[in-house]
């Protein structure tokens, strides 16, 4: 019954706020975060019952279709167990941060009651026994992001991203819809009891090809892989709380927990384009961070970095290292974007106070920051911890898990040739490593350190907004300073730099399958983690050292256009709107011009043709058919007027006819 309780518990809690929200315009936050923390406590309860090695599996009778029965129900094992008490305590955090961050809002409560609609979709969906019912609240959570990320939607940038990411995101969900049509025609059933411990799957079938790439389509999407990741970045256009919640643990994780729930019937190709688009996703995501401005659009492009890395591990035959990366990068991603929260609100405060009135001053610009540690040194402090998680440093968590990550893609490259095109995915993930730790750098830089960059007038004095800036208030320096802690590597392994030795693992061990068999004999593990550690803290080091001395200087060194590929995210919208959009008003053209001068023009034509045909058939029946039929009745008339006129004559006229008849019969038969 608790797992019950924890699934439900939020849906409860949207529905009270959805109906009774009017009634409780500022008080509905208590009714949302009550629902999400006894959620949370049902979890843990539930989870400590049967995590690691037991499994719970409650499922009943939906309908059923002629002989066709589809059942649902809630399965709760070692990968929904961790996702399960990630999802509640992340929501949590959130909804209490919110209450501080979304005061004075004019829909509070409807606030909450979505956040509550969110969290329900994601325990439904991490709790899923079965493709069908993970599909439904796979379409719930791109709903309830929907609605999350458009909140503000008379800003036109809000409603226009909530638009985008939803449009997107059913690109994806056709594919997931396909293979989950094709498991079920093969096996009657999409369980996944049955597909992943029980079905035996054949090799190199078309339709299990076609069932890998329609997962991997939707994964992908969902978890903003290289080029679909287009959607991410325009989504912070939501609260940052939302942010917060959608880049942690929940939304884009659904792509990376559905490639982990389907591991074991994933063909050798897929999961080879999976660990090519995940490195280069790595890659990309962290160059494209590099430049960039705003605040939250540089954790965007790093959340699309991370996932990057989550998808390589996958694909290179490590799904435990993408969950533990999962689990590592919700605590200190969702840090960052609530300091983040911290620092635009009181910049917004500081605005407020001093009445700047300039349109161009934007409060999540990085330009206009500078100096803030002194006025925020709790959120600088915490800032600073889960940056270096970020970053990969020796001492967090995130160092354990994107160091195991880097490790199991150099032994997976060395497979085969040194050569090989498989060695492009660890280059792509160590230039990520480099890349994150500039960005990193750079972002700590620009917003606390340094001088104070922006200044306006104020009581007929120039004056720089940082002081009228202050800490963010108690409830909000209590949530990041949690997030903060998690960062740290003990909580996870008391070996800060082997993850190996830590509970995870224990509870998620790796297996040396077809996908890493032999290659410990010829690189083994202890090797492989040896120049991994050297080379991922080399390029750390470099990175946040370049970050930290040249950030705030003139730099001439790199090439403008390297700036502008960066900071348009390799032009990949554009190019998504030639291919798409453009493509899709020249079609448009064409089949308009095919309409007009092909259909139009053989529509004129029958029509046409149709007219000079019943001209002639007209012809042909005032000619000919009424023309027999006036001869016929003609003919006819004067048979009658003939007939009228015997019938009407006297019998001696008739008698003298008749013997002259009789005469030239005579005459024929005797002379002729």
């Amino acid at each position: 019954m608790l797992i019950f309780a924890a699934l439900f518990l939020p849906l409860i809690a949207f529905l009270c706020l959805l109906f009774l929200g009017k009634k409780l315009p500022r008080q509905g936050d208590w009714v949302a975060i009550s629902a999400v923390i006894a959620s949370f406590v049902c979890s843990v309860i539930a989870v400590s019952e049967v995590f690691p090695v037991k499994t719970l599996h409650y499922e009943v009778k939906w309908f059923s279709v002629f002989v066709h029965e589809f059942n649902v129900g809630l399965l709760l094992d070692k990968y929904s167990a961790i996702m399960l008490i990630l999802v509640t305590f992340i929501s949590a955090l959130v909804q209490i941060y919110s209450t501080a961050y979304m005061k004075g809002d004019s829909r509070y409560s409807r606030y909450f009651a979505y956040l509550s609609l969110f969290t329900f979709a994601m325990l439904g969906l991490v709790l899923a026994d079965n493709l069908f019912l993970f599909y439904f609240f796979w379409e719930l959570v791109s709903v309830a992001s929907y609605l999350l990320i458009g909140f503000w939607y008379e800003k036109p940038d809000a409603y226009r991203a909530s638009r985008n990411a939803f449009i997107i995101n059913r690109i994806g969900d056709t594919g997931l819809l396909l293979a989950m049509m094709f498991i079920y025609l093969q096996f009657g059933s999409s369980d996944f009891i049955l597909l992943t411990q029980n079905a035996v799957f054949p090799e190199n079938t078309w339709w299990m090809t076609l069932v890998g790439y329609g997962i991997f389509c939707a994964a992908g999407t969902k978890s903003a892989q290289y080029p679909m990741a287009i959607w991410l970045p325009r989504a912070m256009a939501g609260p940052t709380p939302v942010s917060a919640l959608i880049h942690a643990a929940t939304m884009v994780a659904a792509g990376v927990f559905l490639m982990i729930r389907t591991f074991p019937f994933l063909e050798d190709n897929i999961l080879n384009l999976a660990a090519i688009v995940g490195g280069i996703t790595a890659f990309t995501g962290a160059f494209a961070a590099l430049f960039q401005q705003d605040i939250k659009r540089v954790l965007a492009y790093s959340t699309i970095s991370q996932l990057g890395y989550m998808m390589a591990a996958i694909g290179v035959g490590a799904p435990e290292a993408a969950l533990f990366h999962l689990v590592t990068h919700a605590f200190f991603k969702a840090g960052l974007f609530l300091c983040a929260g911290s620092v635009i609100d009181a910049l917004h405060k500081a605005v407020h106070h001093m009445h700047i009135t300039d349109p161009d001053f934007d409060v999540q610009d990085m330009r206009n920051m500078g100096g803030l540690r002194k006025q925020m040194p709790v959120t600088f402090l915490c800032f600073v911890i889960c940056s270096l998680a970020l970053a990969g440093l020796p001492l967090t968590s995130g160092f354990l898990s994107k160091d195991f990550i880097l490790n199991q893609m150099l032994l997976w490259s060395f497979q085969g040739s040194a050569l090989d095109w498989t060695l492009v995915v660890p280059v792509m993930g160590f230039l990520g490593v480099l890349c994150t730790a500039l960005y990193t750098g750079r972002q700590l830089k620009l917003i606390f350190g340094g001088q104070p960059r922006y200044f306006a007038l104020y009581d007929d004095q120039l004056r720089y907004i940082n002081e009228f800036t202050e800490e963010s208030p108690a409830v909000m320096r209590r949530v990041i300073g949690i997030l903060a802690i998690l960062s740290f590597f003990f909580w996870f392994s008391w070996i800060p730099w082997d993850a190996m030795k830590g509970w995870f693992f224990e509870a998620y061990p790796m297996a040396a399958d077809e996908h890493t068999a032999g290659l410990w004999e010829e690189f083994t593990h202890a090797i492989a983690h040896k120049y991994t550690l050297i080379l991922s803290l080399g390029l750390v080091t470099i990175g946040l050292g370049i970050a930290l001395w040249r950030t705030g200087r003139p730099n001439r060194l790199i090439p403008g256009f390297v700036r502008k590929v960066s900071y348009h995210f390799f032009y990949t919208e554009a190019i998504a709107h030639l291919i798409l959009v453009r493509t899709t008003f020249l079609a448009k053209k064409i089949t308009s011009w095919i309409d007009r001068s092909v259909i139009d023009r053989a529509i004129d034509m029958g029509g046409i043709f149709t007219v000079t045909f019943a001209h002639i058939l007209g012809w042909i029946d005032r000619t000919f058919i009424d023309g027999s039929v006036n001869l016929i009745a003609y003919i006819a008339g004067k048979t009658g007027a003939l007939s009228k006129s015997i019938a009407g004559s006297r019998i001696q006229s008739m008698f003298t006819a008749a013997l002259l008849g009789l005469l030239l019969i005579l005459i024929w038969v005797v002379f002729i």
